[in-house]
């Protein structure tokens, strides 16, 4: 292993949270793939990979994968706690944590819930949740965007789409965030995080495992009545399988919205030329929205293992290594896309790697992008004379969903 004279990253401080494209563009340079500090203190480092092309390069090679090697039975690796049973159960049964031939088989039954079309008949119940949303702030004159809109407005799509209760919106909140914390921020967090986390993973369970044997007594037009159908039908889909992919949708599958619409906006704010021209242009709204998770992806960082040696960008990579893979420091590659750190809202080439790439291109990608695009409209249409109240942004402690935990706006109140 070549040794860089560039200091060690560790992704996961505050300091590269709060400001990641200046640290990217260092590393991008000076060290593409570098070999840092791990989050896990089991390891003794992981690569991080920065350029546009070697991003693209790992997500679509085969030979790595987002099941540890002691998953794969090759090789006996412990990445994480094992005395918290729920919380590990139900995370290493989502999708996106799989490998084939399972992933290929649960992708395949979850895919029904985001066809096209299912996505297009949905749109209407989007806009009817955002209207209802800002309908409860219309009159204040300022709202918190991630509390009061950003969060709630895909959460409740995909409880409708699941058939869960949209009233119960507070307690996936509150779960949801408990398991975030522990599997998502890298940083090695103390025991009571992985205690939270796993309470917060019982709740899924005790809460989705009642709704399964509901609906199979008595089905309906919803996402768990389809998946407890496919399984019933010999789809070999096991009931916490189920809980698992209804527990990863309400969770790590909307924090891409939520991170999508917070961000959006807030660069919109710090860019009042580009804010007006959507207003007066509103038909550019699909393509303002993929230059929003180019410029700031929401999703920064996802991992995967070597299966394999392999080379990459001029580094060999060790089987059994821990690779994090840059997406938000690949979407600022000029070697891809000119002026990367411009925001084109009319950007005609944006090819970015947001959602993903290979087998774990991002399942509910179509879905994302429609609630971004109506959000985004919404909030343009509604509320006139947007304006950031807090100069300094508080950033959840997470490099992976990487977002603001609150966003404090103002606007005119309509005139009576």
């Amino acid at each position: 292993m070549t040794v860089s004279t560039i200091e060690r990253l560790n992704p996961f401080i505050p300091e590269v949270i709060a400001d990641p494209y200046t640290v990217y563009r260092r590393y991008r340079e000076e060290d593409p793939v570098h070999w840092g500090i791990s989050a896990n203190p089991q390891l003794p480092g992981a690569w991080y990979i920065f350029r546009y092309n070697d991003v693209m390069q790992v997500m679509e090679d085969r030979r790595f994968g987002r099941e540890t090697l002691n998953e794969r039975e090759d090789v006996e690796t412990t990445p994480v706690p094992t005395a918290y049973n729920a919380f590990l159960s139900l995370v290493s049964n989502w999708i996106v944590f799989r490998e084939p031939p399972n992933h290929t088989r649960l992708k395949s039954l979850a895919s029904k819930a985001f066809t096209p079309k299912i996505v297009e008949n949905i749109r209407p119940a989007i806009y009817e949740i955002a209207d209802s949303l800002l309908d409860k702030v219309q009159n204040r004159g300022e709202l918190d965007l991630v509390e009061d809109f950003a969060f709630p407005l895909p959460t409740k799509v995909v409880a409708i789409m699941l058939g869960a209760d949209p009233e119960d919106l507070p307690l996936f909140r509150q779960w949801a965030l408990a398991m975030q914390h522990a599997s998502a921020s890298r940083l090695k967090p103390p025991p009571e995080v992985y205690e939270k986390a796993n309470q917060g993973a019982q709740s899924f369970i005790d809460y989705f495992t009642p709704l399964i044997t509901e609906r199979r007594a008595n089905p309906r037009e919803d996402l768990i009545s389809a998946l407890v159908k496919a399984a019933d039908e010999g789809d070999k889909l096991s009931d916490f399988e189920i809980v698992a992919t209804c527990t990863h949708l309400l969770t790590a599958g909307h924090e891409t919205t939520i991170n999508l619409i917070a961000k959006g906006t807030l660069a919109l704010l710090y860019h009042p030329e580009a804010l007006k021209k959507l207003r007066s242009h509103p038909e550019l709204i699909p393509s303002a929205v993929e230059e929003f998770v180019r410029y700031d992806t929401p999703i920064q960082m996802v991992t995967r293992w070597a299966y394999a040696d392999v080379e990459v960008g001029g580094k060999l990579i060790r089987r059994g290594d821990s690779v994090g893979i840059m997406l938000g420091s690949a979407n600022r590659d000029p070697a891809q896309f000119k002026n990367p750190d411009v925001l084109d809202i009319q950007r005609q080439e944006n090819k970015h790697s947001a959602y993903g790439g290979g087998i774990h291109y991002c399942l509910g990608s179509s879905l994302a992008r429609a609630e971004g695009q109506i959000a985004i409209n919404v909030l343009l249409n509604r509320l006139p004379e947007l304006r950031l109240l807090d100069e300094k942004i508080e950033w959840a402690n997470n490099i992976v969903f990487h977002g603001p935990n609150h966003l404090r706006v103002a606007f005119n109140k309509p005139v009576v």
